[in-house]
């Protein structure tokens, strides 16, 4: 069996904007927002808000040291059948990918008795783009990014996390809106636009018959806590981000109080999925691995460790039923895919 180690490749190296709605306390570098607010205004840590907003993270690694053996030249896999390449969403920095997921990937390795090299992209779209290419053979990915490579690309299902995703759309406390109706003619803010809360949230505002960009202004921003605070500090009138955070930033009380407004339609968490060369057996293995960890060993303590990171929930068989609901986000994700 090779050795347990973790490499990674893709180093990420456009400048940084970090936040710590995406980053797990063991790993929360001291950084500012993107609207280069002093760093005593940062936000606390908060839990891991999955998959929502990528982040550019080379302030976060520049200083890392990656192994000489790292193929940080090229994301092409390896071809070698003792060796799996797991691509990672860059919803974190590079160091903070590492650390998170390092001991799901050793679970990986005993499972299958491979080496696994995690892999990772500076931004949504260039992930989805090399998941098209096909250079992973596992990803952790978000629900719409996995309904769209088993649609398109005929990927395979491992799992997913059992509890649902939503997004919340939050004002000031004092603001004058009192529904989304309301928000005509203002700016909206949200995180990347291929994000899962991001589409979520313009498919809530068609729902109130806004058209983005025609009755509501959209503005994109780094994460969901500069979107957040773009709202607190009074440079737009709402905001989505992912349930619940908008009550920490309130607890920090370095902001203005937000409240909110509307909730977003609710969707399956992050999926597991595997590359269509994939092995059906060792499919199995990990698939069963995943589901029903042994109690007390690295692998269920890895599995614990994530559910309680970013709320996701028991890791569990994704159902036709769930892909179903994936519906209208995909339909979106695609055509934003084809503007660009």
């Amino acid at each position: 069996m090779q050795s347990r180690s973790v490499t990674i490749s893709s180093v990420v190296v456009s400048p940084a904007v970090v936040s710590p709605a995406d980053i797990p306390p063991r790993a929360m570098p001291v950084v500012a927002f993107a609207n280069r607010q002093p760093v005593n205004r940062v936000l606390p840590v908060v839990l891991l808000a999955f998959f929502f907003a990528p982040l550019d993270s080379s302030r976060a690694g520049q200083n890392q040291t990656l192994p000489a053996h790292s193929p940080t030249h090229s994301n092409q896999k390896t071809g070698n059948s003792d060796t799996l390449y797991f691509g990672l969403l860059p919803y974190l920095s590079t160091t903070a990918l590492i650390k998170t997921w390092r001991p799901f990937a050793n679970l990986i390795e005993k499972t299958l008795h491979k080496k696994v090299i995690i892999k990772t992209a500076p931004n949504f779209r260039t992930f989805i783009q090399r998941t098209a290419e096909g250079r992973y053979d596992l990803l952790m990915t978000a629900p719409h990014f996995a309904s769209l490579a088993i649609k398109t690309h005929g990927y395979q299902i491992i799992a997913g996390h059992s509890n649902d995703l939503v997004g919340d759309i939050v004002v000031a406390k004092n603001a004058r809106f009192q529904s989304i109706n309301d928000l005509r003619g203002e700016v909206f803010v949200t995180p990347d636009p291929l994000a899962a809360v991001s589409i979520l949230a313009e498919l809530t505002l068609k729902q109130y018959g806004l058209t983005p960009n025609k009755d509501i202004r959209i503005k994109a921003t780094a994460s969901h806590n500069t979107a957040l605070v773009d709202v607190a500090e009074g440079r737009a009138a709402a905001a989505v981000a992912v349930g619940g955070l908008y009550r920490r930033l309130n607890a920090s009380n370095k902001f203005g109080q937000l409240r909110k407004l509307a909730t977003t339609d609710k969707i399956p968490h992050i999926m597991y999925i595997a590359n269509p060369t994939f092995s059906k057996n060792d499919l199995r293995k990990l698939q069963k691995a995943l589901i029903n960890p042994t109690p007390g060993t690295p692998g269920a303590k890895a599995i614990t460790l994530l559910k309680n990171q970013f709320n996701g929930g028991n890791i569990s068989i994704v159902t036709p039923q769930k892909l179903n609901q994936l519906a209208p986000i995909l339909s979106l994700l695609e055509t934003k895919i084809n503007q660009e």
